[in-house]
């Protein structure tokens, strides 16, 4: 396989964290009632859109400020070689790009590699004041969303590698040339692991 460009997805499989929007439901001790809008969310009784402006209702409403979610992101962990991995991808001239479903302010720590794009949900802010969010990548879009990417930079799927760990990468791996699956999320169905082409920390 000729590859011309790597996609990742981030919480789980950059990022030492599983998912950003439990991140930040910790950190502000809004948990119980994002359990509560996430258990809504996959019985049918709430649209992606709603379940992420519920979320941003919930910190709004504690106070949550740019400025905390700034010092949040520049406190996340990448995952142990991730440093490494990203360092070889730009070396060797690999546009690369992130296509997240978390929370977009979190993608800080790989800011300083200089992604070709990062795709996720936007918070936002009026004078400092969480406001809103635009969401943008939802658990199934992966795969709509790399084709995407994929055009844009003018390289095809099937020249892309896509490394993700959850189950909302199965459309990205379907849609990916070579597909690697990094630290299975428990979530993952089994035809999941039959979309990709290498598991490599099993």
């Amino acid at each position: 396989m000729d590859v011309r460009a790597v996609a990742f997805d981030f919480d789980g499989t950059l990022a030492a964290h599983s998912g950003g929007w439990t991140l930040l439901h910790e950190l502000y001790g809004t948990t119980a009632s994002g359990d509560e809008r996430t258990a809504a969310y996959r019985n049918g009784e709430l649209s992606f859109e709603a379940w992420c402006r519920g979320n941003v209702a919930d910190w709004r409403d504690r106070g949550v400020t740019e400025a905390e979610i700034d010092r949040a992101a520049d406190a996340l962990k990448l995952t142990v070689g991730a440093d490494a991995l990203l360092e070889w991808v730009t070396e060797n001239d690999l546009p690369f790009g992130v296509i997240s479903s978390g929370v977009t302010d979190l993608l800080t720590p790989i800011q300083r590699y200089d992604p070709e794009l990062m795709v996720s949900n936007d918070l936002r802010f009026d004078d400092n004041q969480l406001v809103g969010v635009e969401a943008n990548v939802g658990p199934d879009d992966k795969g709509d969303l790399l084709e995407t990417a994929c055009a844009d930079i003018g390289v095809s799927p099937e020249e892309t590698v896509y490394v993700g760990a959850a189950h909302t990468d199965v459309e990205a791996f379907e849609v990916a040339g070579y597909a690697l699956l990094f630290d299975p999320d428990h979530r993952l169905p089994d035809g999941g692991y039959e979309l990709v082409d290498d598991v490599p920390n099993e």
